[in-house]
């Protein structure tokens, strides 16, 4: 069965998902359906299956909200038959029949209405500068089993992204320390090393990343302020990362509970993986 129907990660959901973007970004559905076809264009031309695919998911998109344009409407059903024409005519056909009849019964008429109001979400931005640099005791059994007793997690910001649904994403370097060796400048943060995340053929990853949806959100990470630190060094061996791609890190993952999912984190990781001490500085 071919990906591009209604999965998750599908062209459809794909399309339907920018088009959501678009709106929340402030264009209009006009605006925003016309960037879609300039953004598929070679598609559309080109490729008679996949272009009529991708008029039914404009289409759908604006199903969403019963915002549904008779021109769109149109537009997607003479593709639906393109399709089933297509289907009919070949022993093996990429899209069968049933599905025309699936993509036909979502374009019901019921969602044909006026353009819909998209508001634009509003997202928590910590305010964190590069170089700052925060700590949270262990409090788990874990850390204690493995002697950690009393010693802190430490995450130094190194970087920041928007992602696809607005968060702010902090990018961060993780390390540990004693209750006696807190950093007071960047050469103590040097000498405390860096925590490894990922390993991949080409060596280790070494930047995590974190968010928070509010202020309350971000009080329950229990994290205290040190300093800011923006010219500690960095592993003398880190490549450059993919952002998108950097280890998560989770504060409370559950209301009934304030245990800090990080902290099972930063345990296992320095379990697994270990800490490198090689820094540029």
């Amino acid at each position: 069965m071919p990906e591009y129907f209604f999965d998750e990660g599908s062209v459809v959901e794909e399309i339907k998902d920018l088009y959501a973007d678009l709106r929340l970004d402030g264009k209009t559905r006009d605006q925003a359906i016309h960037e879609i076809y300039v953004e598929y264009a070679d598609v559309l031309q080109d490729d008679v299956e996949e272009g009529s695919v991708i008029r039914i998911a404009i289409a759908l998109a604006l199903c969403r909200k019963n915002e549904l344009t008779a021109e769109v409407r149109e537009d997607a059903v003479n593709a639906i038959e393109v399709l089933r024409k297509m289907s009919l005519e070949e022993e093996d056909p990429w899209i069968p029949a049933d599905y025309c009849d699936k993509f036909l019964k979502r374009l019901s008429e019921k969602h044909l209405g006026p353009e819909a109001v998209y508001r634009k979400k509003r997202t928590y931005d910590p305010g964190w500068e590069i170089g700052d640099t925060f700590i949270h005791p262990f409090t788990i059994r874990k850390a204690t089993e493995m002697g950690l007793s009393g010693w802190y997690i430490v995450f130094r910001k190194v970087g920041e992204y928007l992602s696809k649904d607005k968060r702010h994403m902090q990018l961060i370097y993780v390390t540990v320390c004693p209750p006696d060796a807190v950093p007071a400048a960047k050469e103590d943060l040097d000498s405390l090393g860096y925590l490894r995340m990922m390993k991949h053929d080409k060596g280790w990853d070494y930047i995590g990343q974190l968010s928070f949806s509010s202020r309350k959100d971000e009080e329950r990470w229990q994290l205290t302020k040190i300093g800011c630190f923006p010219d500690a060094g960095s592993p003398a061996d880190a490549m450059e990362e993919n952002p998108y791609g950097t280890m998560p890190f989770f504060g409370v993952l559950h209301k009934n509970t304030t245990e800090l999912d990080y902290e099972d984190l930063v345990c296992s990781l320095i379990k697994f993986n270990g800490i490198s001490m090689s820094s540029t500085n």
